[in-house]
């Protein structure tokens, strides 16, 4: 028995689809051949390489991630202008960071200090693959971010054991400076108060213990003179002094001038005179 027509013809439609001649028989659509694929990959990769180039300070052993999004060439990219995006960004960046630095001895020698100050970020969520990639920084500046309670940050609770310094923005209610504290084994130094080690932390530092903490800052650019290195090393140990001693800034400089910017010196002198000081040489 013959079918009927209309069947004969839907039957025949597979056929015509192999000429291309039936409307609802349009061939998929191509994907983007290897090549380009390959292209953006590596086109990718290259703005994450000049990226952290660009930002590392090397005579401060500091990665300078703050302000993100104003950077022109990623501006330019988008790779940062939304969640979605960052999501992907920043654990790129980590990777790219550790293709650098492939062993733990060379990011450890490379990298003190990371600032992510200023990217305006609601939770660590972006940022967290940082605890991964630098277990080891000892100076951490997470100010000008958008968190709304220390809560945010527990996600590192314990992650950062070298960790030395952190600066943040201060939270509502109370504690969570003992909080915070608390998390970090080796914090001392918090939004530039001696909070662990009171005034041994000077002697810590002098004996080797403990590092000449950097300036957490991005250098200023178009507002003066250059600082030249010795400049900036004095600024750094008269910033130590102070945090470690809770002295104030002239004092602190007249310690170090007394010890001809030894801090060995230093540390001896303030030893020897801290009980003869009067009240208002300290903060």
């Amino acid at each position: 028995m013959s079918a009927p027509r209309g069947n004969r013809g839907r039957g025949r439609g597979r056929g015509r689809g192999r000429g291309g001649g039936g409307r609802g028989d349009q061939p998929a659509a191509a994907s983007p051949p290897t090549e380009d694929r390959t292209a953006a990959t590596n086109n990718t990769v290259q703005l994450l390489k000049d990226f952290l180039t660009r930002r590392y300070d090397a005579p401060n052993k500091l990665l300078n991630l703050s302000h993100i999004a104003t950077d022109d060439e990623i501006r330019k990219s988008g790779m940062f202008d939304r969640e979605s995006t960052q999501l992907k960004f920043f654990p790129a960046l980590m990777i790219i960071c550790a293709d650098l630095l492939p062993t733990r001895e060379e990011k450890e020698a490379a990298i003190h200090s990371v600032t992510l100050a200023g990217n305006n970020l609601p939770s660590i969520r972006v940022i967290r693959d940082l605890a991964a990639t630098l277990p080891h920084i000892r100076n951490l500046d997470l100010t000008g971010n958008a968190f709304e309670s220390v809560g945010v940050l527990k996600p590192w609770k314990g992650r950062f054991r070298q960790l030395e310094q952190l600066l943040v923005d201060p939270f509502a209610g109370e504690a969570w400076e003992e909080e915070l504290v608390s998390w970090f084994p080796k914090l001392g130094v918090l939004n530039g108060r001696v909070v662990r080690g009171g005034a041994d932390a000077m002697n810590a530092g002098v004996d080797g213990n403990a590092a000449l903490p950097p300036v957490m800052q991005a250098p200023a650019q178009g507002m003066g003179q250059p600082v030249t290195d010795e400049q900036r090393q004095k600024e750094e140990m008269v910033a130590y002094v102070q945090q470690a001693t809770n002295l104030k800034r002239d004092y602190a400089v007249q310690c170090l001038e007394a010890g001809g910017w030894d801090l060995n010196k230093a540390g001896e002198l303030f030893t020897q005179s801290r009980e003869t000081l009067p009240p208002d040489a300290f903060n």
